[in-house]
């Protein structure tokens, strides 16, 4: 289900799709294709459209989809033989959600393989090491290489690695928010056992 109020999905739906149509499509030449001097698109036509238009029309056996470049065996072999060889962040931006999109309509068993073997190398060779200190360049590079997807992990993961040392170094911010959320915890610790103790005195009350 798309999730509107999430700008990362929306984007990723605006990837383009090498899409054959099955039919033709009336008055919608110049409108999925702005180079096309036709005015309607033929049947057979390949045409690079909106992931967003592309997967309805499929489902309604209008076109047939296929997956973009970065998905080919020529960029499967360089991302198998590490994950430094390819740069994501230009090439593929939404790499994982488009493959998983497009793998709704085709059922690739091994395009899922792909996808989780490529995650688990580069989240080990690339995110995890990242999480170690570096400096604000190397930081620079590593995003450079990075999907949004990956970035977004690689920032919840500093971010957290950030507020662990803090506290481990006795950070006095830190110690004041747990002893509130503390205070918090115990008076509604305290408040719930009141409760509890006038619904019991209330049943003893009301027993013959």
């Amino acid at each position: 289900m798309l999730d509107v109020c999430n700008p990362d999905e929306l984007l990723a739906l605006e990837t383009l799709v090498p899409t054959e149509f099955r039919h033709g499509a009336y008055k919608l030449g110049k409108e999925l294709d702005p180079g096309s001097s036709d005015r309607d698109v033929k049947e057979g036509a390949q045409l690079e459209v909106p992931l967003w238009i592309a997967l309805p029309l499929a489902k309604m056996l209008m076109t047939n989809v296929k997956l973009p470049a970065v998905y080919s065996d020529r960029y499967r072999r360089k991302l198998n033989a590490g994950a430094e060889c390819v740069s994501l962040k230009n090439r593929a931006p939404y790499f994982y959600e488009v493959g998983n999109r497009c793998n709704d309509e085709l059922k690739d068993v091994e395009l899922s393989g792909f996808l989780m073997r490529t995650f688990k190398t580069r989240y080990h060779e690339l995110i995890s090491k990242g999480l170690n200190t570096m400096t604000g360049e190397e930081i620079l590079e590593l995003h450079s290489k990075l999907s949004a997807e990956e970035q977004q992990l690689f920032e919840g993961g500093r971010l957290s690695t950030s507020e662990t040392d803090r506290w481990l170094r006795g950070d006095s911010s830190i110690s004041r928010f747990k002893m509130m959320r503390r205070k918090r915890t115990a008076d509604h610790d305290t408040e719930e056992r009141s409760k509890v103790g006038e619904d019991a005195t209330k049943q003893q009350r009301q027993a013959p």
